[in-house]
């Protein structure tokens, strides 16, 4: 499912469980993001329909259930009584990115030294562009975070915000407005990364999501 990236995961295996509702087949590099957004389900209703726990392991083709709250305003069945794949409701917006391409080094929800990753680390060579995973506004800059060094957030509007870390140089300003795959830093190695990383995060509402969910 990630693009570019070579995942370290834990393998895993989703299951589908008995949820009533109709099916969607997942389309070349489509999240799980985009396809809750486009039947207007949440993301954990979706995950839980699908006993998903390792998202980076959605494949193309695969078929997910889709729940009923979203398949209420679709025809579950033809005419025979039969399931039929629900149709998506397709709206119009902006999907995340990779900011960095490299080899996913730690990933969300794993502990390090003591603290909780509260996004994924994306190891890459020093110096590399890091692009906005999204368009939206600079919110926040800061040239030395306990912890995360040099540290950028962009705020992406609709609750949405990402942030990126271990920067070696920023090349925004706070306030600035950024394109998607505009170029908004360098990769170093502040904080507590080790080797030439970046760090990133997705938050909504000011919560911390599985960057995986998101990501193509």
């Amino acid at each position: 499912m990630a693009a570019g990236c070579t995942q370290y995961m834990a393998p895993s295996s989703p299951g589908i469980s008995a949820v009533p509702g109709t099916t969607h087949r997942v389309a070349r590099e489509e999240t799980l993001w985009r396809i809750a957004k486009n039947y207007g389900v949440e993301m954990g209703d979706l995950i839980q329909a699908n006993r998903i726990s390792d998202a980076s392991r959605i494949k193309t083709g695969q078929m997910l259930v889709i729940p009923s709250s979203a398949t209420d305003r679709v025809a579950a069945r033809d005419s025979t009584g039969s399931p039929r794949t629900a149709v998506a409701l397709r709206q119009p917006q902006e999907d995340f990115v990779w900011p960095v391409h490299g080899k996913v080094i730690s990933i969300f929800g794993m502990r390090r030294g003591g603290a909780v990753n509260k996004g994924i680390d994306v190891q890459t060579r020093n110096g590399a562009d890091v692009v906005a995973a999204r368009g939206g506004q600079v919110s926040f800059v800061h040239e030395g975070l306990p912890g995360l060094g040099k540290t950028l957030i962009l705020d992406h509007g609709n609750g949405f915000a990402t942030v990126y870390a271990y920067i070696g140089e920023i090349l925004v300003q706070k306030g600035d407005q950024v394109a998607q795959r505009q170029v908004i830093a360098r990769v170093g190695r502040t904080g507590r990364s080790e080797v030439p990383a970046l760090h990133f995060e997705i938050r909504r509402n000011q919560k911390s999501q599985n960057p995986f969910y998101y990501l193509p």
